[in-house]
């Protein structure tokens, strides 16, 4: 079995979160309480989520079916973390880049 690696790393300003971890937070601001974001927020996540997956399917990711599934249930598994990784591996770090770039330049 292979570790999973760290989606979250302490540093000196808080953490360092890889896309997959960044993937997981999307899915729980948009399937968990909906006190803790706005529908702004939510919609803003999903269509994030959306357009990681989408890149993920583009670049070889077969299974974005069953982790959207996942992702929607909420729970954090070692098989969530290892097809997120995954995901954003089949992604690539340049559609990773454009899509956090594109949502930094929303209003």
């Amino acid at each position: 079995m292979t570790k999973t690696p760290s989606l979250f790393t302490p540093n000196a300003n808080g953490f360092e979160i890889q896309p997959a971890g960044v993937l997981l937070i999307l899915a729980d601001t948009i399937y968990n309480n909906p006190q803790d974001s706005t529908p702004t927020g939510r919609a803003r996540a999903r269509t994030m989520m959306d357009a990681i997956l989408t890149a993920a399917r583009a670049g070889g990711f077969k299974q974005g079916d069953i982790l959207a599934t996942l992702l929607a249930r909420g729970e954090v598994t070692h098989r969530l973390k290892d097809m997120a990784v995954t995901a954003c591996n089949a992604a690539g770090p340049d559609a990773i880049g454009r899509i956090f770039a594109s949502m930094r330049n929303k209003d």
